[in-house]
């Protein structure tokens, strides 16, 4: 095998070689990025669940319980503002409201 031959196969390995690790690295980012989106994902539907059944609560304590908001945050230890209290309840209770599909 001549010099060229020599040459022309190893430049040819290395473009082989370079492929191979650019296929490998953006499987590998795929897979990352995947990764990524599904933990957020159920981060937020997690956070939605948990949303969901503070509204609930929010609403007993208020509606069903007969408490104003302030004595009812109370009853919570005022780890959550009046407002976003209000969102809560506000939030559950349209979803009881909304039509089922």
């Amino acid at each position: 095998m001549d010099d060229s031959t020599k040459r022309q196969l190893a430049r040819r390995v290395a473009v082989e070689r370079r492929a191979d690790d650019a296929c490998r690295r953006d499987r590998e980012i795929a897979e990352l990025g995947e990764a990524v989106e599904i933990q957020l994902r159920t981060r937020d539907a997690a956070v939605r669940r948990t949303e969901q059944k503070a509204g609930a609560a929010l609403s007993a304590l208020t509606r069903d319980h007969g408490l104003s908001m302030e004595t009812g945050l109370g009853w919570c230890g005022h780890v959550v503002s009046r407002a976003e209290a209000l969102r809560l309840r506000r939030e559950y209770e349209q979803g009881l409201a909304a039509p089922e599909s």
